[in-house]
């Protein structure tokens, strides 16, 4: 296996941008469709994370297994700007990540997967998102995707902390405050990484606003008083020092190892971080725990496809030998690898997990299957594009770059532009 390292790419045009990377990979590749049995798999995964070494695992055992070559390319921050270059200029790898978007974005580009053979096998819980209104399924899910809050057990016990108790925004509250009096850090994030803080009005958003009001989203319209409200929240938690001190600075990484050494009470994030926190201290006390309800009754979990997730490309010339790649990713023992890297639930019903230290949040509040799951907020209720607008606004706010108002106001214009051109 060729594992290729891309660069940023020009954005000015498509053929450019991709002459540039593979010149900064500095590596030759057959391009994508080309001679000989070659595939080109592009993962949006960070290069240090456990997903990303037990796939490099996973590829080189099939290579050996099937005597075919693939050629990783790998991106994380820019992921999404290089695979629209590639799009648009038609250049679509053979293989690659959905990262949450098989259906509502990519799927005009992928072969339907509805009859391979590990297709009746997908969590139900994934049908919303990955399966269309004809029940066409467009990618390999190599996890069902759960997020919550983060927390670090110890730093809450010093506090006098059950996080099991926290289960409205004023225990949040008075944990926070409770974990700052100990001279940790109530909430840590990541301003340096494409993502944190996007992800705290992600989780937010879904349960600021009422069905209505969704429904208003859905329609065209964008409702300001939901999110005027949860970036308020933010912005008192920046107010009282609740935030990291080197949260412009700090990235995704550092946000795991907070997690690690007990520098932090609790995170919004993904439970990838609390994998990646366990390869810095295995014995971390940690674990995550549903989000207090805003106008819901009951805290919940947000959900869906997860990073893992795959793709072929329906004009790939190496399209069997791809769909039998993700056939072995079905595998029992492969599937599992996938899920426990991510520390996610699996993405097929038959495969068995073992999460460890993790256990314990699994068993209490996802396979009980009582714990409501919301959908990721932007992937159903904001058009394409909106994400980087979310995270910018989030950061804005949470740096205190920009006021509560302006943050609200460019979501609103942005939703209104992206909206028009669906």
């Amino acid at each position: 296996m060729k594992h290729l390292r891309a660069g940023r790419w020009a954005k000015t045009a498509a053929i450019a941008a991709v002459t540039a990377m593979l010149a900064v990979t500095g590596c030759s590749r057959a391009p994508s469709g080309g001679g000989g049995d070659t595939l080109e798999f592009f993962l949006n995964m960070g290069a240090d994370t456990p997903q990303y070494k037990v796939m490099t695992e996973l590829i080189d055992t099939y290579e050996q297994q099937k005597g075919v070559t693939i050629n990783v390319t790998q991106a994380s921050t820019d992921y999404e700007d290089q695979m629209k270059v590639r799009l648009a200029a038609g250049n679509v790898p053979d293989l690659f990540s959905t990262h949450g978007w098989s259906l509502l974005r990519y799927s005009k580009f992928l072969e339907p997967l509805t009859d391979q053979p590990w297709a009746k096998d997908v969590n139900p819980a994934l049908d919303s998102a990955m399966r269309d209104a004809d029940g066409n399924i467009f990618a390999f899910p190599g996890e069902t995707d759960v997020a919550g809050l983060l927390y670090n057990a110890d730093v809450l016990s010093a506090a006098g902390i059950d996080p099991s108790k926290v289960t409205t925004w004023e225990d949040f509250d008075a944990a926070a405050k409770a974990v700052l009096a100990k001279d940790k850090t109530p909430i840590y994030s990541s301003g340096k990484s494409q993502g944190p803080a996007g992800h705290i009005a992600d989780y937010l958003a879904i349960d600021a606003y009422t069905r209505p009001e969704l429904d208003q989203l859905k329609a065209g319209t964008f409702v300001t008083e939901p999110y005027t409200g949860l970036l308020t929240r933010v912005e008192t938690w920046r107010k009282n020092g609740w935030f990291n001190k080197d949260y412009t600075s700090a990235s995704q990484d550092d946000m795991a190892r907070a997690l690690a050494d007990g520098a932090t009470g609790f995170e919004f994030m993904q439970t990838s971080v609390l994998s990646q926190a366990l390869t810095y201290n295995p014995d971390a006390k940690i674990g995550f725990l549903p989000l207090p309800p805003t106008t819901g009754d009951k805290p919940y979990l947000v959900g869906g496809e997860g990073i893992d997730s795959f793709g072929v490309s329906k004009t790939s010339t190496h399209k069997q030998q791809a769909l039998d790649f993700l056939t072995f990713l079905s595998q029992q023992d492969n599937a599992a690898k996938l899920a426990e890297a991510t520390a996610s639930a699996p993405g097929l019903k038959s495969v068995k997990v073992d999460f460890g230290p993790l256990a314990s949040s699994f068993e209490t509040y996802v396979t009980p299957g009582t714990t409501p799951v919301q959908a990721y907020f932007d992937r159903v209720y904001l058009p394409n594009g909106m994400w980087n607008t979310m995270v910018a606004t989030t950061d804005s706010v949470i740096s205190g770059q920009g006021s509560v108002n302006a943050a609200v106001d460019q979501m609103k214009r942005q939703f209104e532009t992206l909206f028009g051109q669906q």
